[in-house]
């Protein structure tokens, strides 16, 4: 059942994730966000930017910074973050990553952090940030994939409880074929893993790609 609030997923997901999430961040986490966003800039869509753990680390050189959240406890979160947001201008738009309600070609570029994962429809989402993207405008991606080896059958076998306990996310998601498939091309890619015990077992991508 759903409300103003969200599903009961939803809910839980926004109680549980973000204070997971601040250790993640405070073991290096913020510093690869740090390091990837601050290049950035003109006008850029921020896709499922969640409790806006990546608003800091957009700087001044984004004159514009439109974030995209359909989890309504998340959303709330990040209202509550704005003092924290160096671009110059921004706003917190609705939409979801399947139908984005913005004109084609209206961004300079666009990003997902650690979205793709939750997504049922990724190569639909794909599709519409490159619609809404500029020709030569930047997809900046920060995403974490499934593993190799033993790994990655522990993400196979591990993926339906996270499914249920994380609003939908998918350890074993293969996001750089997904990314091979759509209209942009990687021109650089990061292999790392995520910062912090547990989190560690979850390899991380990060880069960009161009429309």
């Amino acid at each position: 059942m759903t409300d103003g609030s969200g599903t009961r997923r939803q809910r839980l997901f926004a109680r549980w994730y973000p204070e997971m999430m601040q250790r993640i961040e405070e073991a290096g986490q913020s510093a690869i966000r740090e390091r990837h966003l601050a290049r950035a800039q003109g006008r850029v869509l921020d896709v499922g930017t969640g409790n806006g753990y990546s608003v800091p680390h957009y700087t001044a050189a984004v004159t514009e910074l439109v974030m995209v959240e359909p989890n309504p406890g998340l959303r709330a979160q990040l209202q509550r973050r704005t003092g924290d947001i160096r671009a110059r201008a921004w706003q917190i738009a609705d939409g979801d990553a399947y139908a984005l309600p913005f004109e084609d070609a209206s961004f300079d570029a666009v990003a997902a952090s650690l979205v793709f994962c939750s997504l049922d429809r990724p190569k639909d989402a794909l599709a519409e940030l490159a619609r809404v993207v500029r020709p030569g405008g930047t997809f900046w991606f920060h995403e974490h994939v499934r593993g190799s080896g033993p790994l990655r059958l522990l993400h196979e076998v591990a993926t339906p409880i996270q499914r249920l306990v994380a609003d939908g996310c998918r350890l074993n998601r293969d996001f750089l074929g997904l990314l091979a498939d759509s209209a942009f091309e990687v021109v650089e890619v990061e292999h790392l893993r995520m910062p912090g015990p547990p989190a560690r077992i979850a390899p991380l991508v990060v880069g960009a790609a161009v429309r």
